[in-house]
């Protein structure tokens, strides 16, 4: 029997024991067939990936792995396409959309995008997710509204919506909402900057009455627009309306906001808002020095 190699030996060679280990561990991870990886394991790690990021990756890699994210629906059902340049897939982003679409089979229930997305995505949801419950919708430009206004009625059972620093404002597609997602829950209408001018979008959201959580950010709703949007959404239980500078919380408004679980006011601090903003206004209205263009708490609503 060989004899043990001696504690000194051991001291004196440390590197070479290090390199032989390291050699080994290389052996073993070349001779490891990583497309042969259990079907549970590969899902496990697709769920934590978004889908631009899968069909980039994990979708080109080998055949098993490709295979692994089309035959399974359930990974396609929430459908997030958030937090990607559009300029580093040029062209390619609606036939992403249209894979994905296939592989939900017909069962995608939440679809988020930001960027370059176009009406033709919209009209690919349309026909291709009946169930569809969330639609977000972050710095989408190219969709315009009247489009919308057909589009959005083929989402009957919408629970969510989003239409956030959007170019449009899409106030003929705000007046079909209502009738058309008549399940809608939670409604966020931002932008990304105070605008002065008004939109007459309050009456079109008074007719939310499922409506439990509304998010309107530097929107220029006013008190009276507040009053019908409390009036005709009885079950609302959260209101953002910071950087809304039209809107003067007063005590007569407080009092009718008082039902109001979470209440963000017009004022408060922007620091914790998860996208963009650029503030345009240095206070709100009712500042001792009211800016020319913000109303004052003592004109008529």
């Amino acid at each position: 029997m060989a004899a043990a190699p001696s504690a000194s030996r051991l001291l004196e060679e440390p590197h070479g024991v290090l390199k032989k280990g390291r050699a080994k561990e290389e052996e073993e991870e070349e001779a490891r067939d990583w497309a042969e990886l259990p079907r549970d394991a590969l899902l496990a790690v697709f769920h934590k990936l978004d889908h631009i990021d899968i069909l980039t990756g994990p979708d080109m890699v080998c055949s098993p792995w490709r295979r692994a994210t089309m035959d399974e629906p359930e990974l396609w059902r929430r459908i997030d396409m958030r937090f990607h340049v559009a300029e580093q897939y040029p062209g390619v982003l609606f036939e992403m959309v249209r894979a994905a679409m296939r592989r939900s089979a017909g069962r995608c229930e939440a679809f988020w995008c930001e960027g370059e997305f176009s009406d033709n995505v919209l009209s690919l949801l349309g026909d291709a997710a009946p169930s569809l419950k969330s639609l977000r919708l972050i710095g989408c430009d190219d969709i315009v509204d009247s489009t919308f206004k057909v589009l959005i009625t083929k989402f009957p059972v919408q629970e969510e919506l989003e239409l956030s620093n959007c170019w449009h404002r899409f106030p003929r597609t705000l007046e079909v909402i209502g009738d058309a997602c008549p399940l809608l829950k939670r409604f966020r209408l931002s932008q990304r900057s105070f605008y002065s001018p008004r939109v007459g979008d309050s009456a079109a959201m008074a007719m939310m009455p499922e409506l439990q959580s509304l998010q309107l950010t530097a929107n220029s709703l006013t008190n009276s627009g507040l009053e019908l949007i409390l009036n005709g959404c009885p079950l609302l239980e959260s209101l953002d309306i910071r950087s809304c500078y039209h809107v003067c919380m007063d005590d007569d408004m407080q009092a009718k906001c008082s039902r109001i679980r979470t209440l963000r006011h017009p004022e408060d601090s922007m620091d914790d808002y998860d996208l963009s903003f650029d503030y345009t206004i240095p206070r709100p209205c009712w500042s001792t020095k009211p800016i020319e263009y913000a109303m004052s708490c003592t004109s008529p609503y």
